[in-house]
């Protein structure tokens, strides 16, 4: 791993010679970002997962950043111009925000109004109709809250997980472990967890976008997309509930929303060829990974590379704001120096 200081001073020495100019690395090519939570700093202090958040004052500075370099919009519309052979100077650039939480209608959309921006939203159906915390975020709260009530219990559950407290960050690894399980399992660790905690910790201003929120977002121009039915890790499930994951959501979220849905995003990234296959064949034009790059021709458009977007890449280890930090990210080259 390069240190934090040599890959400021690498990245501001290749932006100065126009190294990592988008208009010579990405002309021919798609570039995806990845979006999750926006918070302003005083929710965000009560989030246990903040390095997947942005302020929106981050936000605000990576569209500028973005409009000055690119071509932004939503994925449907790019990857359609993509593949039809659109090159422009400045290259194409989808914006993309995961899991479809409250605070990207009332942190994240003013920002991209004032920035005359379009994104894509993939929601989780069942989260969206029943306002349910997805499970990464009920262990987040209930990891929290549990350490702080009952330090030893927990570290007895986190170690029959295989988590210790010498990993660097518990709350992903607790997250980690639980992925690969099945849903069944998972839920019955989740359970357990919470009860350790003390019951849900959610804060108030947490939950889910409403269907209301979603209809304005898409009469707005933004896109709406599939993130599954119920976020759940799809090569591990059954082929019928593979089905209900891919078709079943997309069916769903037209019933509630009223347009077609031509988007899908895989939850937590994790595909296979069995996935990939379903979510063509439920009619999607488009599916994203999480996996790390930009898009070339040729690249599956079932199989989206994408960049994640987090408050870590736009700043230096001195904590200012980095063009070249960020448009290193964006580069797609190296991953170990971001």
């Amino acid at each position: 791993m390069i240190r934090p200081w040599v890959r400021d001073i690498g990245a501001e020495l290749l932006h100065k010679s126009s190294l990592l100019d988008p208009g010579r690395l990405a002309r021919d090519k798609l570039t995806i970002t990845t979006f999750h939570r926006v918070l302003p700093e005083r929710e965000l202090a009560e989030y246990p997962m903040p390095g997947i958040a942005v302020t929106p004052e981050e936000l605000d500075w990576l569209l500028a950043l973005f409009m000055k370099h690119y071509t932004p919009g939503t994925l449907g519309e790019m990857a359609t111009r993509f593949a039809l052979g659109d090159r422009p100077d400045k290259p194409l650039m989808a914006i993309t925000f995961d899991d479809g939480q409250r605070d990207n209608h009332r942190y994240a959309r003013p920002v991209l109004a004032h920035n005359g921006v379009h994104a894509s939203f993939f929601v989780v159906a069942d989260a969206t109709e029943h306002d349910q915390t997805l499970w990464h975020d009920r262990v987040a709260y209930a990891l929290r809250s549990a350490l702080l009530r009952d330090r030893s219990r927990t570290e007895s559950f986190l170690a029959g997980l295989g988590v210790t407290r010498e990993d660097h960050d518990v709350i992903h690894a607790c997250v980690t472990a639980l992925k690969r399980m099945t849903p069944e399992q998972r839920d019955e660790r989740l359970n357990a967890l919470e009860a350790l905690g003390g019951g849900a910790q959610r804060p108030a201003w947490d939950g889910m976008m409403t269907w209301g929120e979603l209809k304005q977002l898409h009469s707005e121009g933004h896109e709406i997309g599939s993130h599954s039915q119920s976020h759940a890790i799809l090569p591990l499930v059954s082929d019928a509930q593979l089905e209900q994951e891919i078709a079943g959501s997309r069916a769903h979220l037209r019933e509630r929303l009223g347009f077609e849905i031509e988007s899908f995003c895989y939850p937590n990234g994790d595909c296979d060829a069995r996935v990939a296959a379903a979510v063509e064949r439920a009619g999607y034009r488009h599916a994203v990974t999480t996996r790390y790059g930009i898009n070339a021709d040729g690249t599956s458009p079932f199989l989206w590379k994408r960049c994640d977007m987090q408050s870590a890449h736009a700043r230096t280890l001195a904590g200012s704001f980095s063009e070249g930090r960020m448009l290193l990210r964006l580069s797609g080259l190296l991953p170990g120096m971001t």
